[in-house]
């Protein structure tokens, strides 16, 4: 009798194949979660070190008239909650390197404030 089957992996137990291994669809779902996951990381990184960088420009367009209603506004709402999400991943002292090193700016000062309250 063969210890290999379609749906599970490893050997077979006295009373028969092991329940807790992952099928096949199991596992790929599985890995998809961890490179979303991954993914989610690097953008929020990403997100946080461009806006850090822009500094006063930032703060500049988010104050024109002209952006008003536009994805700018969102920036900073989704700024501390993007720091929210790195810090929950372990990404604290990252966020707190890229704001110790950003140039003067709102951005800087609201996720150091942020920061510093969490």
């Amino acid at each position: 009798m063969s210890n290999e089957s379609p749906n599970h992996y490893g050997p077979r137990s006295g009373d028969g194949w092991y329940d807790d291994l992952l099928t096949d669809q199991q596992a790929t779902q599985i890995l998809r979660i961890l490179d979303a996951l991954d993914e989610l990381e690097a953008a929020s990184l990403k997100m946080i070190r461009a806006e850090l960088e822009c500094g006063p420009v930032l703060d500049g367009l988010i104050a024109d008239p002209l952006t008003e209603g536009t994805r700018l506004d969102l920036i900073c709402v989704v700024d501390t909650l993007t720091v929210d999400l790195l810090k929950a991943m372990g990404r604290s002292d990252s966020v707190r390197r890229l704001v110790e090193g950003a140039p003067p700016g709102s951005a800087r000062d609201a996720l150091a404030k942020h920061l510093a309250c969490s």
